[in-house]
C-alpha cells in the first residue's frame, strides 16, 4: 500500500494540470482497496503519460503502448524521458560482428560456431540488459506479446504493474498477433511456391482450413529442419536464409495456436490477392473472431496491475468483455475512471459542411459537391496546414483527381509507398493540404503543424471483410458504429494538444450526424459540447 501524500512525490512534472491529481489519488485509492485494473479513460492534452508515468516511477513496469510515434514522443518528453528505457525488436539494432546484418539475422544466427559475448557485443542484448534491470521499460505493443511468449533466463518476466496507453484498439493488436497468414510475405517465397496450387481450392468449412494448415505446417516444418542442420552442420546461412528461418518459426507458432485453439474458439478466413516482385498472388488470412480467449496468456497475465489509458473508451462494459478483464479480474477489481478535457471548447470547433453520404449508394451523386465543399475549406484556411481524413487511398487519389488544378500546390496525396515522406512533407509546414490515410492515431499535430482538419468520410469498417460481416451476422452493429466513432473521436484530438491550440474540424460526410444520432449515449461530453448546436438539438444533446 502507497500513501496518496508520497505518490504524488513521483508526479514527474513540477505542476499538476487540472484533473492530474484528482485522477492520481483516484487510481492509488483503487490500488490500495485491493483493486487490479484501472481504465483512465481522459482527452487528448489532460496529460495521461504524466499520471502513467507517476505511477511507473512506484511501482517496477512494462510501458506498452501500440503507436511507435508515442514512444518517440515519450523519449522526447522532458519531463518522462529520464525515467523510461526502450527496448526495441532485434530487428531494429546492427549486429556487431556484421554491420551488414541486423540482430535478429546477425552472424552467430547463421554461423554455428560464432558466440558473441552478449553483454559486451551485441546492441540488442545490452540494450534489453539496461531494460531488464530498470524501473521502467518501455516498448511497443508487439514487442511486450513476443517477449512474454518465449520465456527464457533473460526474459522480463512478471512485473509489479503494465501500463497500457492508447489501449483502445488491443482487442485489434491481439487479433492481429495471431493471425495466420499464407503468403508470399509471410513465408519464404520458395515454400509458398510449393504450396501456393493448395490455394485454388475455395475453403468452406473449418475441417477444410484445418487440413490446409496442417499440410502446410508439415512443409514449414520440414524446412525449418533444414535450416537448423544447415548451421548444426557448421554451415554458414545468408541473411536471407536467417530472415527466412524467422519467417518459417514465426508460421510455425501461430500455426501451432491456431490448430490447438481452433475447435474451442471461433475463427474466419478469407482469400486476398498481393502483388510481389511485380506479380500478383492468392494469399489467405487465418484470425480469431474474437481476441478474448488470448488476452489472459499474452496480456493479463504479465502484471500485477494494470492502467489502461485512451481517449475513446466508448463502452467500457463491453470493453472489459472485448478483451477478456472479466475473465482474469472480478469487477470490483476494475475501476472506469472517466476525465473531461481542460481545453476551451471554443478552440477547437466542430463545423457542419455537411453536403450529405457518401456511401456507395450516394457516392456518384455527391462526390462531386464534396470535393467542392473541400475546395471552399481549402480557400477559409488558406495559407494553414490542413489535414483531410480519406478512409482510403482509393478515396485520397480520387478526391486529388477531382481537385481544381490550380490547388495542385497544396495538395500532398497520400499513396502506400510513401506515407512517412508524404507526412513529413505535411508537418514541413506552408499551407499543405494532406489527403491522409490511416493518420487519426497517434500524431501530435500541435500549433502551426495542422490548424484544420476535415472529416471528409466516416471511417466505417469494411463489411467485405469476413471477421467484421460475421460479427454483423451475430448483431454487433454497436461495435461497428463505435469503432467508426472511435477513430473519428482519434482524428479530432490530432491538432489541438494544449490550451492554446486553435484548429477547426469540418465535417463533409452527413453519415457523421446518422452515426452520432445511434450512438448519441457513448458520444464523451467533452466532444460533444464541441459539435453544432443545430447537431446536438438533433441527436437529442
Amino acid at each position: 500500500m502507497v500513501s496518496t501524500e508520497e505518490i504524488l512525490k513521483n508526479f514527474p512534472a513540477p505542476e499538476f494540470r487540472k484533473y492530474q491529481k484528482q485522477a492520481v489519488t483516484l487510481i492509488n485509492n483503487h490500488f490500495n482497496s485491493g483493486g487490479k485494473v484501472v481504465i483512465l479513460e481522459a482527452p487528448t492534452g489532460l496529460g495521461k503519460s504524466l499520471i502513467n508515468a507517476t505511477f511507473t516511477r512506484t511501482f517496477k513496469s512494462f510501458y506498452v503502448t501500440p503507436q511507435l510515434t508515442l514512444i518517440d514522443q515519450i523519449l522526447n518528453d522532458r519531463f518522462l524521458a529520464q525515467y523510461f528505457v526502450e527496448i526495441k525488436g532485434r530487428q531494429n539494432y546492427w549486429c556487431t560482428l556484421d554491420p551488414n546484418a541486423t540482430c535478429d539475422v546477425g552472424l552467430c544466427q547463421r554461423l554455428k560456431e560464432v558466440r558473441c559475448d552478449k553483454l559486451q557485443q551485441c546492441p540488442y542484448y545490452m540494450q534489453k540488459a539496461e531494460a531488464l534491470v530498470s524501473f521502467t521499460a518501455l516498448m511497443s505493443f508487439a514487442y511486450f506479446i513476443l517477449e512474454g511468449r518465449v520465456q527464457t533466463d533473460f526474459s522480463f518476466g512478471r512485473r509489479d504493474l503494465s501500463v497500457i496507453d492508447e489501449c483502445h484498439n488491443l482487442e485489434g493488436h491481439v487479433v492481429n498477433s495471431v493471425n495466420l497468414i499464407i503468403s508470399p510475405y509471410a513465408m519464404p517465397y520458395d515454400l509458398y511456391m510449393n504450396i501456393r496450387t493448395l490455394l485454388d481450392k475455395e475453403l468452406r468449412t473449418q475441417d477444410e482450413v484445418k487440413a490446409l494448415v496442417n499440410t502446410v505446417m508439415s512443409q514449414v516444418e520440414d524446412e525449418h529442419e533444414n535450416m537448423i542442420q544447415l548451421t548444426m552442420l557448421g554451415e554458414e546461412l545468408s541473411i536471407d536464409q536467417a530472415k527466412s528461418s524467422i519467417k518459417l518459426n514465426n508460421w510455425k507458432s501461430n500455426a501451432t495456436r491456431f490448430l490447438e485453439t481452433v475447435d474451442e474458439t471461433e475463427w474466419v478466413w478469407q482469400h486476398g490477392w498481393v502483388t510481389f516482385k511485380g506479380r500478383s498472388y492468392k494469399t489467405y488470412l487465418i484470425q480469431p473472431l474474437y481476441a478474448r480467449p488470448f488476452t489472459k496468456e499474452f496480456i493479463w497475465n504479465r502484471s500485477n496491475k494494470f492502467i489502461l489509458s485512451s481517449a475513446t473508451i466508448l463502452d467500457p462494459q463491453n470493453y472489459v468483455k472485448q478483451v477478456g478483464l472479466d475473465l482474469s479480474f472480478r469487477a470490483s477489481e476494475i475501476k472506469h475512471i472517466k476525465l473531461p478535457s481542460i481545453f476551451p471548447v471554443e478552440n477547437r470547433p466542430i463545423l457542419d459542411k455537411v453536403i450529405g453520404k457518401l456511401t456507395y449508394k450516394y457516392r456518384d451523386e455527391n462526390m462531386g459537391i464534396a470535393v467542392r465543399t473541400l475546395e471552399m475549406i481549402m480557400d477559409i484556411e488558406e495559407g494553414v496546414n490542413v489535414a483531410v481524413h480519406c478512409v482510403s487511398y482509393q478515396n485520397a487519389q480520387e478526391i486529388s483527381d477531382l481537385l481544381d488544378y490550380k490547388y495542385n500546390s497544396r495538395i500532398i496525396t497520400q499513396v502506400p509507398g510513401t506515407r512517412k515522406e508524404a507526412l513529413e512533407d505535411f508537418l514541413s509546414g506552408g499551407g499543405k493540404v494532406f489527403l491522409s490515410v490511416a493518420y487519426t492515431e497517434g500524431q501530435d499535430w500541435a500549433g502551426e503543424l495542422c490548424e484544420a482538419q476535415v472529416l471528409f468520410k466516416v471511417p466505417y469498417m469494411y463489411v467485405g471483410d469476413k471477421r467484421v460481416a460475421r460479427r454483423l451476422e451475430k448483431k454487433e452493429w454497436k461495435w461497428y458504429r463505435l469503432e467508426a466513432l472511435k477513430q473519428v473521436i482519434q482524428s479530432y484530438g490530432r491538432a489541438v494538444r494544449s490550451k492554446t491550440d486553435v484548429a477547426r474540424y469540418y465535417v463533409i460526410d452527413e453519415s457523421f450526424i446518422d452515426l452520432l444520432k445511434r450512438t448519441r449515449r457513448s458520444i464523451p461530453s467533452w466532444f460533444a459540447e464541441a459539435l453544432p448546436p443545430e447537431w446536438r438539438r438533433i441527436i437529442g444533446l
